[in-house]
């Protein structure tokens, strides 16, 4: 992403030892087309992880995702942190009642990341995505001055996500 000053890293233990994974790499393997929900989602395991795991890096192989929104840009930033969707631990389930933020879609902005028995459900919190995010995202007939505005929505997004502090745009529970 041009012009991101922060880049978060979570740690996960591999196999043998601790991997570090930046939201930049991220980034690069998801590409370019929901760097919004890329962003958040990354930040939401990041806190997820944190609460968790918060002595040592967790176990990759220990964790599992149920995630309330199908989109690319969360699934990849689970995939590649996680490997839960090469697993076959990573379940959409679009019915979590928490942060259903998009009136018009039938999705939820909340995710539930398990890790020894523990249970960290995450709800993005309705001031972390802007009105605007929504309008365009689900406009089926966007026109091409939206889709740019929508490219440029994103990227912005993801930069004040990544710089936001965690309870600005998450409420965490752990069960």
């Amino acid at each position: 992403m041009p012009n991101q000053t922060v880049s978060p890293v979570i740690t996960v233990m591999g196999e043998e030892d601790p991997i570090e994974i930046d939201f930049a790499t991220v980034a690069a393997y998801h590409g370019q087309g929901a760097l919004a929900m890329l962003a958040v989602t990354f930040r939401a395991l990041e806190v997820a992880l944190k609460a968790l795991s918060p002595d040592q890096a967790p176990k990759r192989s220990d964790i599992t995702i149920v995630s309330g929104h199908p989109g690319p840009g969360v699934r990849d930033s689970f995939e590649f942190v996680t490997r839960a969707v090469t697993r076959g631990v990573y379940t959409v389930d679009r019915s979590l009642p928490d942060s259903r933020l998009a009136p018009s879609a039938d999705l939820s902005y909340s995710f539930r990341v398990s890790l020894g028995g523990k249970t960290a459900e995450i709800a993005v919190l309705p001031t972390a995505l802007p009105e605007r995010f929504f309008a365009l995202t689900f406009n089926p007939s966007r026109t091409a001055a939206e889709e740019i505005e929508a490219r440029r929505l994103r990227k912005s997004i993801a930069v004040d996500v990544l710089a936001a502090s965690p309870d600005k745009l998450f409420q965490l529970r752990v069960v």
